[in-house]
């Protein structure tokens, strides 16, 4: 008898309205103002309602950025401020004046908010705007006209995929303006200084979707600046990424370019010297696992030092897990994955499977079909959390000095209990630098195809390091995996096909299942699942798999046969079927979560009534996923078809010179529109016999 949670969205949309509009009442006297129209956002500096544009979303993010790498208050904050520029005409050699209004500004911590203590300048251009003297010339302008009482002001051209820093300061004589061009600029209780030399740069944690920002960038200047098509261009940005997080974890601080330091050729010898260096020990000694010995960065000095500067400004070990895997992921569908056809599981999807198994300390994780490890790294996130949890951390904002605490811990369980394994050597390396930036455990990241495990004759080195380092059949307490799938890809090979007991036909003679010959072709996702069985543990092993619905409700003999396999070798504990959208834009595809349980030889020896048990299933049909079928956001809806704006408290936590600070802000947010969540939660209380949230 199987327990259904369905989609809780229309219910909770009329309960969160209900909520939302008498908390409105309390404090707006029963305004509207609380719901989102469609099309706009909420701005994080003021509360209102603006149109949604790539501009807006990109002002959006700096907010953010400013707030949480530049320790910069909101309340020292204002967009959209009027700055009176004076310009000399060029036809006429007349001094005029002109209205500029700026994006963003800063204005000294605690002052007035007028133009003389503005300290801080962003420019948001439209997307598209060609990042060109003229256009960055309109933030030197603005620079210009702020109080010459202040030797240096900042600011920061952007179009949302480029970026350029400036400095103002005068020319002494004269009294002219200067523009020096930076790779950063300071925080307001920095000074330029501190960004001229790799032992006081400060490394940023990367807040929002800046890190995300960030790799776009590197990527599209090699692409496009460089012409590094295809699969170069990713290569050498992530030689760059594995010397940046070797010289985290050495603390050798030789990865940076200073604030001024790329503006003289002499500068850009030193930084591309400083990063040759890093690269042949990181090639030759660190990581030569990873590397032939072949591998070489390829980038002039001016592109290394554009590359190294941005990359040089944040700290990869401290930046949330998250914001990390959405940004590698990134960079890596449009190269790897698109050229070879294949998808990634999205990022909510493996969330909901890691959640509802809640891996624990010191039992080993294998995804044999790994891809760029994305189960692996949300895996280790969600044991991150333990750990915070066992030292006194915060599990879900820790601060640099709480992870520092976990590192250790981190790293022991990440080499000893995470094991990857894909067919793709390409792969297997991609996903070996998800797992350095995540606190190591590649070493178990293994190339081989995992359903020729087992074959005597298809024996490979790789096979043996899996071994040796305690991976094996009946090894594993959990396995998390989107097998390839479909019909256009099947397995032929007989060798593979006959060391599977679903590679074989089946005939229902008497009620009783009975194996026959090696067939033709299989799909692969019908023997992954007879593999990772495999490798679960007996009686205990878990798994948690991607696949079509055909395999779950198709009919005909064979599929039948394959259900009564998984069922009889297996328990299940639960079964998501996924909307449509769930692996859109990549791919359409109709699928579900299945969760299973491998048994003990001892009940598979049980017949009749006393034979293997299987308890209430766990089922949930989620309706939602966050986004529409071409990856547009979406969020919760009232009954009106507006979205709903919550009302919440949002903890802030963050660390400056040893003290811990923390600060609730009550925001007006949207709630993604997204059931994964929730099903994963209801699944934990099944699971703890603990009662359903109402829906």
């Amino acid at each position: 008898m199987a327990r259904k949670a369905k989609s809780r969205k229309k219910q909770a949309s009329e309960r969160d309205l209900d909520t939302v509009l008498n908390e409105a009442e309390e404090t707006q006297n029963g305004d509207d103002e609380d719901l989102v129209p469609e099309g706009k956002l909420v701005c994080a500096l003021t509360g209102e309602h603006k149109t949604v544009s790539p501009q807006e979303e990109t002002l959006q993010s700096f907010i953010e950025q400013l707030h949480r790498e530049y320790a910069v208050e909101l309340e020292d904050m204002a967009r959209d401020f009027r700055v009176t520029c004076v310009y000399e005409d060029t036809k006429t050699g007349r001094t005029k004046t002109r209205s500029r209004t700026v994006s963003l500004v800063v204005f000294e911590p605690g002052a007035e908010r007028e133009i003389n203590n503005i300290i801080r300048v962003a420019v948001v251009a439209k997307p598209g705007t060609k990042a060109s003297a003229a256009a960055i010339g309109l933030l030197e302008e603005v620079l210009a006209n702020l109080s010459e009482e202040r030797p240096e002001v900042f600011g920061l051209w952007t179009n949302g995929a480029e970026l350029a820093f400036r400095m103002r300061t005068f020319e002494k004589r004269m009294g002219t303006p200067l523009f020096t061009e930076l790779t950063d600029f300071p925080a307001p209780h920095e000074t330029l200084e501190d960004l001229e030399t790799g032992e006081r740069r400060p490394l940023r944690i990367a807040a929002g979707d800046s890190l995300l920002r960030t790799f776009k960038r590197c990527h599209d200047y090699l692409y496009g600046n460089q012409s590094m098509r295809g699969d170069r261009a990713f290569w050498q940005l992530l030689h760059l990424i594995f010397c940046k997080i070797y010289d985290e974890q050495q603390s050798s601080r030789a990865f940076f370019v200073g604030a001024t330091e790329a503006n003289t050729d002499a500068g850009r010898k030193r930084v591309a010297k400083r990063i040759h260096s890093l690269f042949k020990k990181v090639r030759d000694e660190a990581y030569k696992d990873v590397f032939d010995g072949t591998e070489r960065i390829e980038l002039n000095d001016r592109a290394l030092a554009i590359i190294a500067g941005e990359l040089g400004r944040y700290s990869l070990l401290s930046t949330d897990t998250d914001a990390k895997g959405l940004a590698y992921e990134a960079i890596t569908s449009t190269t790897l994955k698109r050229e070879r056809g294949q998808f990634f599981t999205p990022r909510n999807v493996i969330r909901m499977m890691v959640e509802m198994l809640d891996p624990q300390p010191g039992k080993k994780i294998l995804d044999p079909a790994c891809g760029s490890g994305g189960f692996l790294v949300v895996a280790m996130a969600q044991l991150r959390k333990h750990f915070l949890q066992k030292t006194g951390g915060h599990p879900d904002l820790p601060i640099p000095s709480e992870l520092k605490r976990v590192e250790k811990p981190m790293r022991n369980y990440a080499r000893s209990c995470l094991y990857g394994i894909d067919v793709d050597p390409d792969l297997r390396k991609a996903a070996r630098m998800n797992m350095v930036m995540n606190n190591d455990g590649h070493g178990n990241i293994l190339c081989f195809n995992a359903l020729e495990y087992g074959i005597p004759d298809r024996r490979v080195p790789e096979m043996e390091a899996f071994e040796s380092n305690g991976g094996g059949h009946g090894k594993f307490d959990y396995v998390f995996t989107n097998p390839p799938f479909g019909s256009k890809i099947p397995i032929v090979d007989p060798a593979i096909l006959e060391t599977f007991d679903l590679g074989h036909t089946w005939d229902l003679v008497g009620g009783t299942w009975q194996k026959g010959g090696v067939q033709k072709k299989v799909p692969p996702e019908i023997l992954f699942i007879e593999a990772c069985c495999k490798f679960l543990k007996p009686g205990t092993g878990e798994m948690a798999i991607v696949l079509p619905n055909g395999i779950l409700g198709n009919p005909g003999l064979q599929m039948e046969a394959v259900r009564w396999w998984m069922l009889y070798h297996m328990e299940l504990l639960a079964s998501i079927d996924l909307p449509a959208e769930a692996f859109q834009p990549q791919i359409s595809i109709q699928a579900s979560c299945v969760f299973l349980r491998r048994r003990h030889q001892s009940e598979l020896r049980l017949t009749g009534s006393e034979g293997p048990g299987q308890r209430p299933v766990f089922m949930a049909i989620g309706q939602s996923v966050g986004h529409g079928r071409r990856g547009e956001t979406r969020y919760m809806r009232g009954p009106d078809g507006r979205e709903i704006l919550h009302v919440t408290e949002r903890l802030e936590r963050w660390e400056r010179n040893g003290r811990v600070i923390e600060k609730v802000r009550r925001q007006e947010v949207r709630q993604l529109d997204d059931d994964l969540p929730w099903i994963a939660r209801q699944y934990r209380n099944s699971v703890s016999d603990e009662p359903w949230e109402q829906s």
